[in-house]
């Protein structure tokens, strides 16, 4: 089992800006100075500018107003995002135990608090995206798309990409933290719940279009 990142008795991290380059350090600090509270009110804001994302991909299909879109985000937002801190947090302390790790739900919960750091770091590009692709769904789809409108779909993918493999990597390396195993290990036991729950949501869509066929 590998030893807790050790943190100096007079050291103290601003996780807005360590958590980026020293994950576990970070992770370790907070589970030894912070407390829940700390994490959940971090993961709460960050829910907003996820909520104003993931809403605003929505907006075509639901048809919203941008009002109600700027609403919804404040107000939904936070709470999936809390919720989803507690699903996660008790996935991977489950998965982790399995795997050897010693970490409990209050630790887990703490580190998939603090996680939530660069949503927070990308509110911009979250709340910039969800108003532009809202206002491309209110063009005529007959006119086509614009040439910057690409551009920035382009630059947007870019974006996401690097932000996603830059959350893997964050996250792999907290869960380890938590659990005092490897990162790699780390990273199995996040790979772990989501390769069973892919192979569950594939095994539904073959049994629906089964039950459509017969």
């Amino acid at each position: 089992m590998q030893q807790p990142t050790y943190i100096h008795e007079n050291e103290k991290l601003n996780p807005f800006f360590s958590i980026w380059l020293s994950t576990r350090k970070t992770i370790r600090y907070v589970l030894e100075n912070k407390s829940l509270k700390y994490a959940l009110i971090i993961a709460a804001i960050a829910g907003i500018p996820n909520g104003f994302n993931a809403l605003g991909e929505l907006s075509s299909t639901l048809n919203f107003q941008l009002g109600v879109l700027i609403l919804a985000s404040l107000v939904i937002g936070p709470f999936l995002s809390l919720l989803g801190v507690g699903l996660s947090s008790l996935i991977f302390t489950f998965v982790g135990k399995w795997m050897g790790g010693v970490g409990t739900f209050g630790e887990m919960a703490k580190a998939m608090g603090v996680v939530t750091i660069p949503a927070i770091w990308l509110s911009p590009y979250f709340i910039l995206s969800s108003v532009i692709t809202y206002n491309g769904n209110q063009v005529d789809p007959l006119s086509g798309i614009s040439a910057s409108m690409i551009i920035w779909m382009i630059f947007s993918a870019l974006i996401m990409i690097i932000y996603s493999i830059w959350m893997i990597v964050i996250q792999s390396q907290s869960i380890g933290e938590v659990h005092q195993f490897s990162s790699w290990r780390g990273f199995a036991t996040l790979m772990i719940p989501a390769i069973v729950f892919f192979i569950i949501g594939i095994i539904f869509v073959m049994m629906f279009f089964a039950a459509i066929v017969i």
